[in-house]
């Protein structure tokens, strides 16, 4: 992991200065996570239900008593459009989740995270597919609300960890017309304790060239 964000960091960073910039742009951007994979969070989650079944009588358990939700995201973005048709995007996301854990108790995920994705464009017609990769810090906090004074074990402390991704999407571009609307999917590889914290972000966004 660390000799992967190394590269990474690397080659978006050494690219800088090379260039020449043709264009910028500002945007907004929602989308969903999909597939996400942290095996600590599914053991917490089991161990938490184990404590409410000894707890609370009759007490029913999750169907599936792993963390597999879907994080809700949403965030900005600045472009930096460079030659040779490479273009440098920035940032800034916020994506959260909260899964009842039944009885009043939930259990709840937040994902504070800015990056930096390098993208390389293909074609010149108005659809303009393109794919990239990056590098993105992350402050991924966890929170368990309980309704009722339950002893419980406590949520996995707070964690600030690197990370690095890989794109593909396609945008859509009228000549001329300021706004450019896209759609990407965005696979990021977390080094979260333990093991490593994998998820598919789906999104859509508009941005605004200048």
């Amino acid at each position: 992991m660390k000799k992967t964000l190394a590269i990474l960091t690397i080659i978006l960073l050494s690219s800088l200065p090379a260039v020449a910039i043709t264009g910028l742009g500002l945007g907004v951007h929602v989308g969903t996570t999909t597939s996400y994979d942290y095996s600590s969070l599914d053991d917490y989650i089991s161990a938490i239900s184990d404590s409410l079944e000894s707890l609370i009588p009759g007490y029913q358990a999750p169907q599936t008593p792993k963390f597999n939700d879907k994080l809700t995201v949403i965030g900005i973005h600045g472009k930096i459009g460079t030659l040779p048709i490479i273009d440098f995007i920035g940032f800034l996301d916020y994506g959260w989740k909260k899964k009842s854990l039944g009885s009043g108790v939930d259990f709840r995920v937040s994902d504070f995270s800015f990056g930096l994705t390098a993208l390389k464009k293909f074609g010149s017609s108005i659809l303009k597919p393109y794919a990239g990769l990056g590098i993105g810090w992350h402050k991924l906090a966890y929170t368990l609300e309980a309704g009722q004074s339950l002893v419980l074990p406590p949520a996995p402390a707070d964690e600030t960890k690197t990370g690095y991704h890989f794109v593909l999407g396609v945008e859509l571009g009228f000549p001329v017309f300021p706004l450019a609307p896209y759609a990407e999917g965005r696979y990021n590889v977390i080094s979260t304790t333990d093991n490593s914290t994998k998820f598919l972000l789906l999104s859509a966004g508009l941005t605004m060239n200048f």
